[in-house]
């Protein structure tokens, strides 16, 4: 069996490329921040790599959902692993938990506490503020890291309603504080025994609101105004990018390449045919239909690159419309006819190969044409659900939070670094596959 060979054009075509450092480094960065965002579940999960519980090993990121009770906590739903870490830490028996390095998703909403200071004048303050906490809730926790009691606070004292929570989350006893003391107190259970509320000054935290600054709680880059981890959300809004690119190029390309090959080959009244319909189709405002489309159907990614995808083939049609018709009157198609191959063996093992280093410099700036494709329909609103870790959502939050900043900057960041490694490779692209840099006329 012969092994795989390039043509010395192509040697030289990659040679070239490999020449043009500012493309060929971009090429290598864009390539290692898409084999980052391929090991997502091991780098950026709020599920752990790998647990130890009493002699037995646990890895819940190669599996499905893992309940609290399969590591001695009294709920069945899926574990919370950041709490579990700690309440092994406390429990002290060898336990352990190992988190992916941001131990948080991308759509998951996290509860950012703060320990508090009770000082001398009876108010609690944030640690290291000159001033009492203005308004807010403190609480109690359970081991498994959920609110155990709730108090409210006001000017620094507690204040208004309080309750308190079961493992499961179920309300189980409420009541009212006054400037600093209890008013009333009820246990929503009769099986329980009236306990009173007192709160353990060394235990509890304060809820701080979102958006909270890069540091706070371990989040890294901060978190927006929904409360989601800032990185982790950048992190799955690249995922996105990626594989919106994949299925943008194969069905533009898959669609592009068919029509125009056909175009060129058959010629004559189909030819004709197909360019006024093409003519026609281009001729629909596709951004105001795609708006629409997006706004009625509400669609996934897939779906949603198939819209834009419906209006992204025709240029390409056209340069592989004229290469094909070119290529069409060479000697070896008309050899390949004599021998019996058919239009579809031609067109696809004969006139493809020799046409296509053309469209190839186009994939760098298609990239790159939907990834702001993409952000811009996420920013308006008319691309996927607010609720996924879009580029353009956080965009678009960023430019209604400007009092934080670390939203709008880390989004523009990324955005800007990748569009600038998109292009500076399809600079390197266009130039390396030039064919006056490889055509010598007699």
């Amino acid at each position: 069996m012969r092994g795989f060979k390039l043509d010395p054009n192509t040697r030289r075509k990659l040679q070239r490329f490999r020449s043009i450092k500012r493309g060929y480094y971009s090429f290598i960065a864009l390539a290692f921040f898409v084999a980052l965002a391929l090991l997502g579940p091991w780098l950026v999960n709020n599920r752990a790599l790998a647990v130890r519980y009493d002699g037995s090993y646990f890895f819940p990121t190669l599996g499905g959902i893992i309940p609290g009770k399969t590591f001695g906590l009294d709920y069945e739903y899926e574990t919370d692993y950041r709490a579990l870490k700690e309440h092994f830490a406390s429990e002290g028996k060898g336990n352990w938990v190992f988190l992916p390095p941001v131990p948080y998703n991308g759509t998951e909403v996290c509860e950012v506490l703060s320990t508090l200071d009770f000082r001398g004048d009876g108010r609690y303050y944030l640690p290291g503020a000159a001033m009492p906490l203005a308004e807010g809730q403190v609480c109690l926790l359970h081991p498994n890291g959920r609110p155990r009691r709730v108090w409210r606070v006001v000017a620094g004292r507690l204040h208004g309603l309080f309750q308190g929570y079961d493992m499961h989350g179920n309300l189980v006893e409420k009541g009212r504080w006054e400037n600093g003391a209890q008013a009333s107190y009820a246990a929503l259970n009769p099986a329980l025994p009236p306990v009173f509320a007192e709160p353990d000054m060394g235990k509890l935290r304060s809820f701080l609101p979102y958006p909270n600054k890069p540091g706070v709680a371990g989040h890294l880059l901060g978190t927006d105004e929904s409360g989601h981890d800032v990185l982790a959300r950048l992190f799955y809004g690249f995922r996105i990018l990626c594989a919106a690119s994949v299925i943008y190029l194969a069905f533009t390309y898959i669609i592009g390449i068919a029509a125009g090959c056909a175009m060129g080959y058959f010629g004559g009244w189909f030819d004709i045919v197909a360019q006024r319909g093409i003519e026609i189709w281009s001729n629909i405002p596709h951004l105001y239909l795609i708006i629409f489309l997006s706004s009625m159907l509400v669609p996934d990614l897939f779906w949603l690159m198939i819209i834009i995808v419906a209006f992204s083939w025709i240029t390409l049609t056209y340069y592989m419309r004229t290469g094909t018709y070119r290529e069409k009157e060479r000697d070896y198609v008309a050899a390949a006819r004599l021998l019996g191959a058919g239009a579809g063996r031609i067109i696809f093992r004969h006139i493809l190969p020799n046409t296509l280093s053309t469209v190839v410099t186009f994939v760098p700036f298609m990239v790159a044409a939907v990834v702001f494709q993409l952000t811009a329909l996420d920013f308006l609103g008319f691309g996927l659900p607010p609720t996924e870790p879009t580029w353009g959502e956080m965009l678009k939050q960023g430019t209604e939070n400007f009092d934080s900043p670390w939203i709008l900057g880390s989004v523009v960041a990324c955005l800007v670094t990748v569009l600038v490694l998109i292009t500076f490779v399809g600079e390197a692209v266009r130039e390396a596959f030039d064919p006056k840099k490889f055509t010598v006329y007699q």
